[in-house]
């Protein structure tokens, strides 16, 4: 049987699942991640602390993984750069797929 746009097979439904899903899935990962180690933290100002879960709570994706990677987060440099690289190219492995599937 053949797959078009018009009749999607269970690949497309599948990768399109996760293309959907995955940038809910790194927010709701990311945010809380940067939230837990920003209100840990003593040695930044008020303001500072502020600005930051501002960044984190009104674009969360973008936010929270900015801060794990150029905060002055605590949390390991291998930790941070393997979480937030490694997401974004998760998401950007599945949204290509996600075309693909579609062609």
């Amino acid at each position: 049987m053949e797959t078009t746009l018009s009749t999607p097979g269970a690949w497309t439904y599948f990768i399109g699942s996760y293309a959907y899903y995955l940038p809910f899935v790194l927010t709701s990962v990311w945010a809380p991640i940067a939230l837990f180690d920003l209100s840990g933290k003593k040695d930044l100002s008020s303001s500072k602390v502020y600005l930051w879960a501002l960044a984190i709570l009104i674009i969360p994706i973008f936010g929270g993984g900015a801060y794990l990677l150029f905060g002055e987060s605590g949390f390991d440099k291998k930790f941070r750069v393997t979480a937030v690289l490694g997401g974004f190219a998760v998401l950007l492995v599945v949204w290509i797929l996600s075309i693909l599937s579609q062609v």
